[in-house]
């Protein structure tokens, strides 16, 4: 999980490089570098799924916790469980969608024209890879909230504190 979360980094790192590239390019020699749009559009799907997993796992996703941050024990644990629920529903209809649509891409030779022709099995299998990690998060998520929801209330090993927060 934490490895697709860094080659999500690394896909964000890549964007920056050829965009700086191919604006310096187009400064230097009035032409832009063939294929970056293309390259970055397509590694923006991996930057934007293949972290999802670890950032649930690590706390980090944007949540609004106005009515759950006064919430304690068993009815904290219920609605955690409950939105693993919602999670794993709308991940696993997700999982179910990708699948299809790798299968069509790959074997269909479906292809992301541009300057460049890019195959759609790969952003499709970036898309499947992520949604497959978080569902596997939220399953682990959801064995945490079941240990709480029956009173063995320990933290797991698998969440991990971020670097900006204490150890819960």
């Amino acid at each position: 999980i934490m490895g697709c979360a860094q080659i999500g980094a690394l896909g964000l790192i890549s964007i920056a490089v050829l965009v700086t590239i191919d604006v310096s390019m187009r400064f230097i020699t009035g032409r832009p570098i063939t294929g970056v749009f293309e390259f970055a559009s397509v590694i923006l799907v991996g930057v934007t799924f293949l972290p999802l997993a670890a950032v649930l796992l690590t706390n980090q996703q944007l949540r609004v916790d106005i009515i759950l941050e006064h919430l304690k024990g068993r009815v904290a644990a219920t609605f955690g469980l409950m939105d693993v629920a919602i999670g794993l529903f709308v991940f696993g209809l997700l999982l179910w969608i990708a699948s299809v649509e790798v299968s069509k891409a790959y074997h269909g030779r479906f292809l992301l024209r541009g300057l460049i022709e890019i195959p759609t099995w790969i952003p499709n299998a970036m898309i499947w890879i992520g949604t497959l990690m978080t569902l596997v998060a939220l399953v682990l998520r959801g064995i945490d909230g079941i240990r709480r929801l029956i009173g063995q209330n320990t933290e797991p090993p698998y969440v991990m504190p971020s670097a900006d927060r204490e150890a819960p």
